[in-house]
């Protein structure tokens, strides 16, 4: 879930003690999630992935790469994209 949709699942309890991040101000309705620092752009714990909004979405994408096909493969295809991007090591 990326933006706004990692509360959908934070108020069905979902991520109660899973790691997570969401677009910033709709932290309220979060959960018990364990909200990681304003600075991290995506998160996976467990079964759920979660992006913070638009402009997180390659990072998003690439830990999605990252969980399915391993971290190599996600270096390798961060390397690929035709964009600035520092964030993803």
């Amino acid at each position: 879930a990326i933006c706004a949709a990692p509360s959908i699942l934070g108020k069905l309890g979902v991520l109660d003690f899973k790691k997570a991040v969401c677009y910033p101000g709709f932290e309220e309705f979060m959960g018990k999630a364990i909200m990681q620092p304003q600075q991290t752009t995506a998160v996976a714990d467990g079964n759920f992935i979660t992006g913070k909004g638009a402009g997180a979405a390659i990072e998003f994408g690439l830990l999605i790469v990252e969980v399915l096909k391993g971290k190599q493969t996600a270096l390798d295809l961060a390397k690929t994209l035709q964009c600035p991007m520092q964030s993803y090591k």
